[in-house]
């Protein structure tokens, strides 16, 4: 409905919430991806969604079955979930609700020529979007999505301080055709939770999946085209921010599609 106006190793195959773990479609799903003849890559999922929707728990239940799991047959997924703010205005305000994720959405609108936005959205590699609780289609659009050829990306933490995170971003070859596209640098983390006390979820206790905390544009040095092309990133943390929940997730984004041509996560080494 129309609401007012972000790589672990474990194998995952996802039924609908509450029901079978594996059912015939998924092995149909499973044949398409063997016989693709395409190596998958990875696929990032962004869920647009607020505690102040009773639409989201679901959808957000299921992001965090992905999260949780990281794989989805042979794909590996990185699940973001970004809170937006047009819900705060009726009756629960979101603690991890930003207007600049509502912007992104809107973005994506326009991108899906949509409308306006709703919640929960799920929007797959910036190439196709659905309603979050919709887990069969997800599936599926996952796995497809995961067959069209992309860039690789490595990223990794160098250093961490108690207010900031150095971060390397390396491409090992970038092609021509994705030398105008954008490299966003997010800082999502896990494990987080609300007792929810107005609004429509009032009374409920929600769990989360890998929350956006922060995005950050990171600037290429393009040099020689077959040499790899590698960045550092200073970003901010919050010192409330739990260290060991926290996740850097690298994507390489079209700017006038917003197709995600890549993506690449690490954690906070210990």
């Amino acid at each position: 409905m129309r609401c007012p106006v972000l790589l672990v190793l474990a194998a995952l195959a996802v039924g609908t919430l509450g029901g079978k773990v594996f059912s015939a479609s998924q092995a149909g799903e499973q044949a398409l991806a063997a016989n693709s003849g395409v190596e998958p890559r990875p696929v990032l999922l962004e869920l647009f969604t607020s505690e102040g929707c009773s639409s989201c728990p679901p959808a957000d239940a299921f992001l965090k079955q992905l999260d949780d799991a990281g794989r989805l047959q042979d794909v590996a997924v990185i699940a973001i979930e970004e809170h937006v703010d047009y819900w705060d205005r009726l009756g629960w305000r979101d603690p991890f609700s930003s207007h600049d994720w509502t912007e992104r959405q809107e973005q994506y609108a326009s991108s899906f020529r949509r409308d306006g936005v709703y919640t929960p959205q799920l929007v797959v590699n910036g190439v196709s979007e659905l309603v979050g609780s919709s887990a069969r289609e997800a599936r599926q659009k996952i796995i497809e999505a995961a067959r069209i050829p992309g860039v690789e990306l490595r990223v990794a933490a160098r250093s961490v301080a108690p207010e900031s995170a150095e971060v390397s971003v390396n491409i090992p070859s970038m092609p021509a055709e994705a030398r105008s596209a954008t490299v966003w640098l997010a800082v999502t983390e896990r494990g987080l939770s609300s007792n929810v006390l107005r609004g429509e979820n009032e009374g409920r206790n929600l769990t989360h999946a890998a929350v956006l905390r922060s995005l950050t544009r990171v600037k290429l040095r393009h040099t020689d085209p077959s040499a790899p092309t590698e960045s550092k990133a200073t970003v901010r943390l919050d010192r409330a921010w739990k260290r060991e929940d926290l996740r850097f997730v690298v994507f390489l984004q079209e700017a006038k599609t917003l197709h995600i041509l890549g993506a690449a996560a690490c954690m906070i080494s210990r």
